[in-house]
C-alpha cells in the first residue's frame, strides 16, 4: 500500500513489469495473410526501427462463423532511429549558432570545435568499427543478411535457417568481416537449390504438366515440345515422332490456342475427355512414338474435386510418365506451399518455373522450393515458342538476386557445372 493509502501495482516492487507494461502500451497491431507479409510490410514502412512483440493467427470475415479466413496478427513497436555522433553535434552546433546570433567570431569558435571533434570521432569510429557491437542480441552483419533477405521476399522460415547457421557456424570474428558472410550466405542459397538433370527417357515417353490455372502450362507445354525439335535440327538428328493431347476441356479457347501451335511445328494435337479415351490414343500411337506430351487444366489448389478427377485421368498404367508442377516466378511463399501439398498426388518429377522475366524477386520460390526439397528442371519468360524456355540451373537462380555485392563470376564458376543440362 502506497504512502496515500492506495493499493500498489505489482510493478512498485518490480521496476520490469513497468517496462513491459509500457512496450505494450505502445504496442500496434498489423494484419495481413501471412506473417511474411507482415514482416515484409513492417520493414517497408520502419526498416529495422521496429520490434515484433507476439503473433498470432486470427478469423475474420464470415457469418455465424461459417467461412471465416485465417490471418496473421502481428503486435509490434516502433523504435526511434538512433541520434549517430555526427548528427547530435550538428544539431547543438546548430542550436548554438541560432542562440548567439552566428556572429563571425562564434562562427569561427564552432569550426575550430568541429574540427577537434571531427578528429575525436574519426578515432572513435575507427576504434567502434573494429568492435561490431551487437545491437540488440544481433550482430549487426546478422541484421544486415535477415534485411537483404527480407528484401529478396525469401521466406520467414528460410530467413531464420539462416540466422541460425551464422550463428552456429560462424565465430564473432567471422561475422565482422560482412563482405565475407555476403559470399558465405550467397553459396549457401546456391547450394540450398536443387536442380534436375534432364535425362532422355525410353520412348514412348509420355510428358504431363500440371499446375494451378493462369501459370501459362499450354504455352509451356508447346514450348517444351517445340525445344525438341528444334535441340534435333541443331544437332543433325532424325526428327522425334511427337504427338501432344490436351484434356483441358474447362478453359474457352485452350484447345484453340493449342491447336494453333501445334500446326505452326506440325504436331499432331489429339483432345480426350476421359481415362479412356487417353488410354486409346496412347495405345494407338506407342509404338511409334517418341514422346507424347499432355497438357492439363488448371484448378484452385482448393479444388480437391476436378483435381482428383483430372488425376484419375491421367493414372494410366503402363505409362512411362514424366510429370511436372509448373508455378509462376512470383507465387507467394504460402500459396506456394498449399500448391506443392495439393500436387504431390501426381508424383511429379520437378518443377517448371514460368513467367520468370515478370519478377524481380524470387527468393520466395527458391525458400520453398528448397525447404520442400524440390527440384527445377526449367524456366520459362515470355510467349514466343519454342524460344523463351530454358534448363535450370543455380547460375541462373543466383543471377536473379538483388543486393549481394559479391564476386558473382566466382559463383558461376563454382556452380556452372551443376545445372539441369545432360551429362
Amino acid at each position: 500500500m502506497y504512502k496515500d493509502g492506495t493499493m500498489g501495482e505489482v510493478s512498485d516492487t518490480n521496476p520490469l513489469s513497468d517496462i513491459i507494461k509500457a512496450r505494450d502500451n505502445e504496442a500496434r497491431v498489423i494484419e495481413r495473410r501471412t506473417k511474411e507479409e507482415c514482416v515484409k510490410a513492417l520493414y517497408e514502412k520502419y526498416k529495422t526501427h521496429y520490434e515484433i512483440l507476439s503473433d498470432k493467427v486470427v478469423l475474420k470475415g464470415g457469418f455465424l462463423g461459417l467461412g471465416q479466413k485465417e490471418f496473421y496478427q502481428v503486435r509490434y513497436i516502433v523504435r526511434p532511429p538512433e541520434v549517430t555522433p555526427k548528427q547530435s553535434f550538428e544539431d547543438s552546433r546548430k542550436a548554438i549558432l541560432e542562440r548567439n546570433g552566428a556572429d563571425s567570431k562564434t562562427y569561427r569558435q564552432a569550426v575550430i570545435i568541429d574540427e577537434k571533434i571531427e578528429d575525436v570521432k574519426r578515432l572513435l569510429e575507427e576504434k567502434l568499427s573494429n568492435l561490431q557491437i551487437p545491437v540488440e542480441g544481433k550482430h549487426p552483419s546478422i541484421v544486415k543478411i535477415e534485411n537483404l533477405l527480407t528484401q529478396n521476399e525469401f521466406s520467414l522460415s528460410f530467413i531464420n535457417s539462416i540466422t541460425r547457421r551464422l550463428r552456429s557456424e560462424l565465430s564473432a570474428e567471422s561475422l565482422d568481416d560482412y563482405e565475407s558472410v555476403q559470399k558465405t550466405v550467397f553459396g549457401w542459397i546456391g547450394d540450398s537449390i536443387q536442380i534436375r538433370n534432364i535425362r532422355p527417357m525410353r520412348p514412348p515417353h509420355v510428358v504431363i504438366l500440371v499446375g494451378p490455372t493462369g501459370v501459362g502450362k499450354t504455352t509451356t507445354i508447346a514450348k517444351l515440345a517445340g525445344q525438341l525439335i528444334v535441340e534435333a535440327q541443331n544437332k543433325g538428328q532424325p526428327l522425334p515422332n511427337v504427338r501432344m493431347i490436351t484434356i483441358d476441356n474447362t478453359r474457352v479457347g485452350a484447345e484453340d490456342q493449342l491447336r494453333k501451335l501445334a500446326k505452326i511445328m506440325d504436331i499432331p494435337l489429339d483432345n480426350a475427355k476421359s481415362a479412356a479415351e487417353v488410354k486409346q490414343i496412347f495405345d494407338d500411337y506407342k509404338k511409334s512414338l517418341d514422346v507424347l506430351f499432355i497438357d492439363t487444366p488448371g484448378f484452385s489448389p482448393n479444388d480437391f474435386a476436378n483435381i482428383g478427377k483430372m488425376r484419375e485421368i491421367l493414372g494410366i498404367p503402363g505409362m512411362n510418365k514424366d510429370v511436372y508442377l509448373a508455378i509462376t516466378a512470383s507465387v507467394k511463399a504460402s500459396d506456394l506451399v498449399s500448391i506443392i501439398k495439393v500436387y504431390e498426388q501426381f508424383d511429379y518429377e520437378s518443377v517448371i518455373i514460368t513467367k520468370w522475366d515478370e519478377t524481380s524477386a524470387v527468393g520466395n520460390v527458391l525458400s520453398v522450393l528448397a525447404e520442400k526439397q524440390k527440384s527445377i528442371a526449367y524456366i520459362t519468360n515470355g510467349q514466343r515458342v519454342p524460344r523463351e524456355i530454358k534448363r535450370a540451373s543455380k547460375v541462373e537462380c543466383l543471377r536473379k538476386l538483388n543486393g549481394f555485392s559479391v564476386d558473382k563470376e566466382h559463383f558461376e564458376e563454382m556452380f556452372d557445372e551443376e545445372s539441369g543440362d545432360e551429362n
